[in-house]
């Protein structure tokens, strides 16, 4: 399976979270994310060209974030960006070698509030 490698899990950010074990650790997504995205977020994102749009932003989000929070109870991290709306993009945090986009979708700003009262987080100033 094909996959595009998107950025690294930056030292601080992996600091501050308390993942440290995972710095530095590529971040890729594989080609059938894209339909994962498009069969469970299309009416999130309303076409099929925003869901590319976010795909080909997918870099500019995890290395750039506007926040970056731990989510446990998913083993993932979530990065937040502000690109016309709210994207969140969900990598898993796993004991290999790389770590892997799950998803990314648009979120509300509600949800950017409810996750800063529940996950352990970390703002990135910009």
């Amino acid at each position: 399976m094909k996959y595009k490698y998107i950025g690294i899990l930056d030292s601080k950010i992996a600091r501050n979270l308390k993942i440290n074990e995972h710095k530095n650790k590529p971040i890729v997504v594989y080609n059938d994310r894209i339909d994962h995205v498009i069969e469970h977020h299309l009416k999130d994102f309303g076409t099929k060209s925003k869901v590319m749009n976010a795909y080909n932003n997918l870099s500019n989000i995890i290395k750039h974030p506007d926040y970056v929070f731990l989510n446990i109870k998913n083993n993932s991290i979530e990065y937040y960006k502000n690109i016309n709306t709210n994207i969140c993009v969900a990598v898993r945090i796993s004991p290999g070698k790389i770590l892997k986009i799950r998803s990314w979708f648009p979120a509300n700003k509600n949800k950017v509030v409810n996750r800063r009262k529940k996950a352990k987080e970390i703002q990135i100033v910009t």
